[in-house]
């Protein structure tokens, strides 16, 4: 399943509160350094929406944590849309300064990855350890734009990969098969934006963003009343559906909302053999 991004970038009207000029090789990463993560951009809720558009402002609202279902017919991995701001003034535009026009600003901040780090706190008398290869610390990448000084940004970071997906995977299947219900675990996540200014690294403080990681619980609960009945593991054919209020999340459908997938194929019992999610409908109205 794929879907396309549209990712938002503009300048922003507020105050910066800063100025910085690099004038040697060095990482700028204790305490304030005027780039900062702001906030997790909200998509909205509305069913249906066909585009993942992560808004260029910030949001009125916004995700304070996030939800994961990892029972899903494919390796499902989470996104963080994080609005990113560079806080510094424009060295240009300082009082008394002699730069005239033409001559390249100081303080734009070229974006180049976000360092992510995972923790995960495990039920009471379990335990829980990342695969060889895939540890919870990692660069996730960034798209490379320069960011000028008093604007934002708005990215599509994958914070938990499907190699970090994997392992929680099986955890939280090995306690649904002993009967708990909609098992779920959280995993802490720190996370801080990374770009060069000038001839210098500079990184965001730690932004903390917690995800709940769970077994089914975006496949339950459904308030519509065609389909309450298909909560999971229960599974729907598509032919027996006329509608689906339940997209998923736009751009992950893995992720923070309700979510109904159907059945395109199915073997004698009624099992299925095939699953489409989010559901295509293909029943007569």
């Amino acid at each position: 399943m794929t879907a396309s991004r549209i990712i938002g970038r503009v300048a922003a009207l507020a105050v910066p509160v800063g100025v910085f000029l690099s004038l040697a090789a060095c990482t700028i990463d204790d305490g304030p350094t005027g780039l900062l993560i702001e906030q997790d951009q909200w998509l909205g809720t509305g069913t249906g929406a066909a585009t993942c558009s992560v808004p260029a402002t910030a949001t009125s609202d916004r995700r304070i944590d996030g939800v994961l279902d990892v029972a899903l017919p494919w390796t499902a991995h989470y996104l963080f849309y994080p609005l990113v701001e560079n806080l510094l003034a424009s060295f240009n535009g300082l009082v008394g300064s002699t730069t005239v026009g033409g001559v390249e600003e100081k303080n734009n901040i070229t974006m180049e990855s976000f360092h992510v780090e995972l923790q995960v706190t495990p039920a009471s008398g379990t335990s829980f350890a990342w695969d060889s290869g895939c540890s919870g610390e990692f660069d996730a990448p960034a798209d490379t734009w320069q960011l000028a000084p008093g604007s934002v940004i708005s990215e599509i970071v994958e914070i938990i990969r499907p190699c970090n997906t994997a392992p929680l995977f099986r955890y939280l299947q090995g306690q649904f098969s002993q009967g708990q219900a909609f098992p779920e675990v959280k995993v802490a996540t720190n996370i801080k934006a990374k770009g060069r200014l000038g001839s210098s690294d500079i990184e965001s403080p730690p932004f903390d963003f917690s995800v709940k990681v769970c077994y089914g619980c975006l496949q339950t609960g459904y308030s519509d009343t065609t389909a309450a009945q298909f909560s999971f593991p229960a599974v729907p054919k598509c032919t027996d559906l006329t509608t689906n209020p339940y997209m998923g999340d736009p751009c992950n459908p893995a992720q923070d909302q309700l979510l109904l997938c159907c059945a395109t194929r199915w073997d004698d019992q009624g099992n299925a053999l095939a699953v489409e999610c989010p559901a295509v409908p293909a029943g007569a109205p």
